[in-house]
């Protein structure tokens, strides 16, 4: 079959089961492009198609930008990859300066700062609030993927070269690598070119696969995290470079040892782990150079096997969290080097592992029966209605069962779901509300809202839908300060803060920085 043609029914098959309003897919190798496919629309509401000069958020595969870029100022002299931060930065001065953070911390995500929550839109505002930080973790020792890290890179980048990011980035990368219709900074003037981003109209449930979206509004962004906006072809040259290890159309653009620096995962060049700014991956005995992107209203991904020769370039306008782009993606670039096309891998009532969740869970009245369908499908049966469980591709199943679908479902042990905790056994003693139990809200766009739920004795924050939302249900870990840890590992970072309670129930939370109130409505019903 032709590649092209290929490409395209996947595609097809793709954007019948999930909801993705356009997508542009550039396919290459190190002497250019070979395929290039489009589908659907850069602009749903006027029928506007996506072409080949259509314009994408490319998310965090900035982030794999902005350290080729770190890369090439330190072959210029300007930077020092293992110079601690506060040198560029000099009011950067986390834990008292006790513990030095280093920029190679920060290109690693091993700085122990927080994820981020995205409560002030302007860079240098938000390098500013972490300058007096607390970290529970020495620098190098924990993996924990930080925005925030990069939009400080983004700040050195500034001061090292005395220009703006996006001027610094468009020299020293977009325009030697020919991306004419990119840029480093997302503003106002970029609309024209720029696929109309879509979210989940509702944000308080986990959407299925069938979700009807809203345009996410547009708002300029130009911090190092996520700053870059694409075409697809011109991220396909992008990923010429990394197939030409630095080297794209005979121009060397980053030096060798350098570029091996880049892409060598922390210690062992060969394992698969988090490098300079991209994930590094052992796949079937050849090297992979990935990275997801994901911005309010757009999902992009980025793979280039350097072994096999070829790259993936493959941006859409679905909403931000839509991970199933990243399965799809890597099919197309092990596709593409001969693997046989499988459009299963994207049908949502297809669950992978579907006999573990088999069983009937939980005890009267709260019961469930979950039973397989045959193809990997499965329904779950209560109160004598049956739905589908469908896959999110983050790892947990949602339902359409009228009575639950409120909230994600998973399997560990015990069958989780909101509050629930179902297995064989009795269910936990009906606990009073705790004060911070309920369903909370802010304005952010990446994280717009989120429960916290009293399941099995223990307080969880639960995320229906958000780009930077977690999706593992963290547990809240009430603290001797009066704040709670998100997340079991004591070296973890972030932190909530309850506000006062009125009737018994608070008022507003304080995540990160990012203060969300206790919306108007009760937690989701089921």
């Amino acid at each position: 079959m032709d590649v092209q043609e290929m490409l395209s029914g996947l595609t097809e098959r793709l954007r019948a089961w999930w909801p993705v309003p356009g997508i542009a897919i550039s396919v290459v190798d190190r002497t250019g492009e070979s395929a290039f496919v489009t589908a659907g629309f850069a602009n749903a509401e006027s029928g506007a198609p996506v072409s080949r000069r259509t314009r994408f958020e490319i998310g965090s595969i900035s982030k794999t930008f902005t350290a080729c870029l770190l890369g090439i100022l330190a072959d210029e002299g300007k930077v020092d990859l293992d110079a601690a931060v506060a040198d560029h930065l000099p009011w950067f001065a986390p834990n008292s300066g006790s513990r030095a953070i280093t920029v190679r911390h920060l290109l690693q995500h091993t700085s122990g700062l927080v994820a981020g929550a995205d409560a002030l839109p302007d860079a240098a505002a938000r390098g500013y609030a972490l300058r007096d930080a607390r970290t529970w973790a020495e620098p190098g020792e924990l993996f924990h993927y930080s925005n925030e890290g990069y939009n400080l890179l983004g700040l050195i980048v500034e001061q090292v070269t005395g220009e703006s990011l996006a001027d610094a980035m468009a020299g020293r990368l977009l325009r030697p690598l020919g991306m004419r219709n990119s840029a480093a900074r997302i503003t106002h003037e970029d609309i024209a070119e720029l696929a109309t981003g879509y979210r989940f109209l509702r944000d308080d449930r986990p959407p299925l696969p069938s979700a009807p979206l809203a345009p996410s509004g547009f708002f300029e962004y130009s911090a190092a995290d996520g700053n870059v906006l694409a075409t697809a072809s011109d991220l396909g040259r992008f990923a010429r470079l990394l197939l030409g290890r630095g080297i794209l159309d005979g121009s060397r653009i980053i030096e060798p040892e350098r570029f091996r620096e880049i892409v060598t995962a922390s210690g062992d060049a060969v394992s698969s782990g988090y490098a300079l700014g991209v994930d590094v991956e052992s796949i079937d005995g050849c090297t992979w150079l990935t990275h997801a992107g994901g911005m309010v209203g757009y999902r992009s991904y980025l793979a280039a096997d350097t072994d096999g020769g070829h790259g993936v370039a493959v941006l859409t306008n679905a909403p931000g969290e839509c991970q199933i782009i990243d399965r799809f993606a890597r099919h197309v670039l092990a596709v593409v080097q001969g693997a046989p096309a499988d459009p299963s891998l994207f049908d949502p009532e297809r669950i992978p592992d579907a006999r573990r969740y088999v069983g009937t869970h939980g005890t009267t009245p709260r019961r469930i029966r979950v039973e397989a369908t045959g193809n990997d499908r499965l329904s779950l049966t209560s109160d004598g209605a049956t739905g589908r469980l469908y896959d999110t591709g983050d790892g947990r199943l949602v339902c359409d069962h009228p009575r639950w679908s409120a909230y994600h479902h998973s399997l560990d042990g015990r069958w989780h779901y909101g509050p629930e905790s179902l297995g064989p056994g009795p269910a936990a003693p009906t606990a009073p509300p705790h004060v911070l139990a309920g369903h909370y809200r802010s304005y952010t766009p990446w994280y717009p809202s989120f429960s916290i739920v009293q399941r099995a004795g223990r307080l969880h924050m639960i995320a229906a839908t958000g780009v930077e939302a977690p999706c593992d249900e963290p547990e809240l870990v009430p603290l001797d300060d009066g704040t709670y840890r998100i997340g079991a590992d004591p070296r973890l970072p972030e932190r909530l803060t309850s506000g006062p309670a009125l009737n018994g129930a608070a008022l507003w939370v304080d995540l990160d920085g990012c203060r969300y109130t206790r919306s108007f409505r009760e937690p989701p019903a089921d």
